[in-house]
């Protein structure tokens, strides 16, 4: 079934940003220095004013959002790099890099041959996109699931990605998030939420061969939970 978007709670927030920070500090060097500036700068600068342009103290209440504003985005920013990195060369990271993604419905191997070559789907306001990864005989696979699924969804468009790191792939793991925002806005919400519901209705186009890696629908989840741990 496709992805649907989840409430989450404010403790199940706080203990995400905590893996967030804990798998961040630990791969990249400059996410401490850049956040401790983030955070600071906001006081430092409400502080001078305070000092030597006479402004209320109340502007620190200011300085608390803005610090913890400029927190998240460093935060989000760093960890986005880090996990885009991690994510390279591993099966189901095309996957395990969109799963979530707001406006989008998103299915996991819904062709593959083997453990390693498969297609992923997601739709959304730019249409049907597929993407599929592990070289070979995936980018075979995309042109097979593109002839299942466009009888079913009529003119709505569909788009088609290699992705990998090889000279023959169409876009990096790294860009695939950036490459669906990107894409033109060709439907509406409602029309994205019928394309997806029916493309369930058609199950999958071959049943995904068994192993250890990625294999399930939620297995893109569980390896994005498993670079958050660092494993």
């Amino acid at each position: 079934m496709a992805k649907q978007q989840e409430k989450e709670s404010f403790g199940s927030r706080l203990k995400t940003i905590g893996l967030a920070i804990k798998f961040t500090t630990q791969r990249d060097k400059w996410f401490l220095p850049l956040e401790a500036a983030a955070i600071l700068l906001p006081f430092i600068a409400v502080t001078a004013l305070v000092i030597f342009a006479g402004f209320s103290l109340l502007w620190y209440a200011s300085a608390v959002f803005i610090a913890l504003l400029a927190g998240m985005i460093v935060l989000n920013i760093r960890t986005s790099k880090v996990v885009n990195r991690e994510a390279v060369g591993k099966p189901g990271a095309a996957y395990a890099l969109i799963d979530g993604m707001r406006g989008w419905h998103v299915t996991p191997g819904v062709a593959a041959v083997s453990e390693t070559q498969m297609v992923h789907r997601a739709v959304g306001k730019a249409g049907v996109v597929l993407l599929g990864e592990g070289g070979g005989k995936a980018r075979k696979l995309l042109g097979q699931e593109k002839k299942r699924i466009s009888r079913v969804v009529g003119s709505t468009p569909i788009y088609t990605f290699m992705v990998g790191e090889t000279q023959g792939d169409d876009v990096s793991v790294t860009e695939v998030r950036k490459r669906l925002t990107r894409l033109p806005k060709n439907i509406d919400a409602k029309s994205a939420n019928h394309v997806a519901k029916r493309l369930d209705a058609m199950g999958m186009g071959m049943a995904i061969p068994k192993g250890p890696v990625p294999t399930s629908v939620n297995a893109g989840k569980a390896a994005r939970r498993a670079m958050l741990k660092g494993r």
